[in-house]
């Protein structure tokens, strides 16, 4: 809970005490009028949440039951109030403003968000618009100079047009994103990239997914020197804004279709390129051709490209087709959809795949039967592990959102922190390792811990 939060509610239950037990209610009202000052503050400094509104709403509450009955407070009105502070409390505290994990590397973070069109390809989900190219949104992450004077980045953009698609693709009323409008990043715009040429990494999120539901990773690496590159797969992310809020809406729901697999071979193709895309783009930023706070700082030999779910997939595809990319890892990652050429063929370069115990209870029980073929014809060095009591969605920040998460999405008992920590790690010690050679790595060390195992 924030500090005003805290204020409030101490100051609305010794409101409530002074209500129930002084007769002439004098301290009553001094407490109350107290609560409000402090709910004003908090309005203006914190905002006021859903979670707390209970709270919120019990203060004039009380006031109406002391002037309907200044002598006595019914059992029944009592118990009312309670509930509400209670309530308050339990949401508030379950629910809470989270704040990133601290990155952690000597760097500050610097942000930037790019807006492109492929105008060598048309868009695969609007047939019916003949004149309609391929549009993304990539935002970047990197190390800067220096923050001073800036303010840090909100987590999401646009939260009041994002929040009800996030609520529906969980299954989750519209209302209950509206609080992440509070959170904030450690990342801020405008800042000063340092003067260094730094390895580059392209992210791919999953179906339904976005940019922004992966920010921890994202700026861990950004701290330790690596410029972050992640677009919004559009039609296949959750939703996405353009800077003129013009929408490309979710477009790929095909849950129980009997042809999905083949469906997500097409769609593949499409996100296969927005890599080899954002590749080409990566090499007009170094160059000047697209004006940039990174030009002349990347370095274009050390590319990796990663992803969860079916962005694993995506960036297993891309590693494959695409020869600029010198290292892929794979976030729990879909991989029925693969094409059958790359199965085959198996990856060539540097290959990190970590993952849930099992698929067998999901829709593709066959998925790790198919990584082992994939593994097998792969080069090495080739890693294949299992991250122990982890489920699909701890492969991206939403375990950190609250500690009840797990009661209603597909989320694992390892603590938010402790999975955080450790994919974080692998994933920057395997880069360190295999696409960066530093000597100094920790990825042996990294792989000790007990809850990592090899199939």
């Amino acid at each position: 809970m924030r500090l005003f939060e805290i204020l409030t509610l101490i100051l609305a239950t010794g409101s409530f005490v002074a209500l129930k037990t002084h007769q002439k209610r004098k301290v009553f009202l001094y407490l109350l009028f107290t609560t409000s000052l402090c709910s004003i503050l908090q309005y203006y400094f914190e905002g006021i949440r859903w979670q707390f509104i209970p709270v919120t709403y019990s203060l004039p509450l009380m006031y109406v039951f002391h002037k309907v009955n200044s002598q006595s407070l019914t059992p029944l009105k009592s118990s009312f109030l309670i509930f509400m502070l209670v309530s308050g409390f339990i949401l508030s505290s379950t629910i809470p403003v989270f704040q990133l994990p601290n990155p952690g590397g000597p760097h500050k973070i610097g942000t930037h968000t790019f807006h492109w069109v492929d105008s060598l390809r048309y868009e695969h989900f609007t047939h019916e618009d003949t004149a309609d190219f391929r549009e993304i949104i990539i935002q970047t992450w990197f190390p800067v100079k220096s923050i001073q004077e800036l303010e840090p980045e909100p987590y999401l953009d646009f939260i009041e047009i994002r929040g009800s698609t996030m609520a529906a693709a969980a299954g989750l009323p519209s209302f209950l994103p509206g609080y992440l409008n509070y959170i904030k990043s450690n990342s801020f715009k405008s800042a000063v990239c340092i003067e260094k040429n730094m390895p580059v990494l392209i992210f791919s999120h999953g179906i339904t997914g976005s940019r922004h539901l992966h920010q921890a990773l994202f700026e861990f690496f950004a701290s330790r020197g690596y410029v972050v590159f992640a677009p919004d797969h559009s039609y296949d992310a959750n939703i996405t804004i353009f800077p003129n809020k013009k929408i490309a809406d979710y477009r790929s729901e095909i849950t129980g279709h009997p042809d999905s697999v083949n469906i997500r071979r097409a769609q593949m193709e499409t996100r296969t390129f927005d890599i080899s895309f954002i590749i080409n783009q990566i090499n007009k930023i170094n160059t000047g051709k697209i004006n940039s706070p990174l030009e002349r700082r990347l370095d274009l030999n050390s590319i990796a490209v990663g992803g969860h779910s079916y962005g694993g997939a995506t960036a297993t595809n891309a590693a494959y087709n695409d020869a600029r990319v010198k290292a892929c890892f794979n976030l729990d990652g879909w991989i029925s959809p693969l094409p059958e050429k790359v199965i085959k063929d198996g990856i060539k370069v540097p290959f990190l795949f970590i993952g849930r115990p099992s698929w067998e209870n999901s829709d593709y029980p066959d998925n790790y039967k198919r990584l082992k073929t994939l593994f097998d014809n792969s080069q090495k060095p080739k890693y294949q592990l299992i991250l122990q009591k982890t489920k699909h969605l701890d492969y991206t920040d939403i375990p950190l959102y609250s500690p009840i998460v797990k009661y209603v999405i597909d989320v694992g008992d390892i603590p938010a922190s402790k999975s955080t920590f450790i994919l974080n790690n692998l994933v920057y010690e395997f880069l360190e390792k295999e696409l960066i050679k530093s000597k100094d790595n920790n990825f042996d060390t990294v792989l000790s811990e007990k809850l990592i195992s090899t199939f």
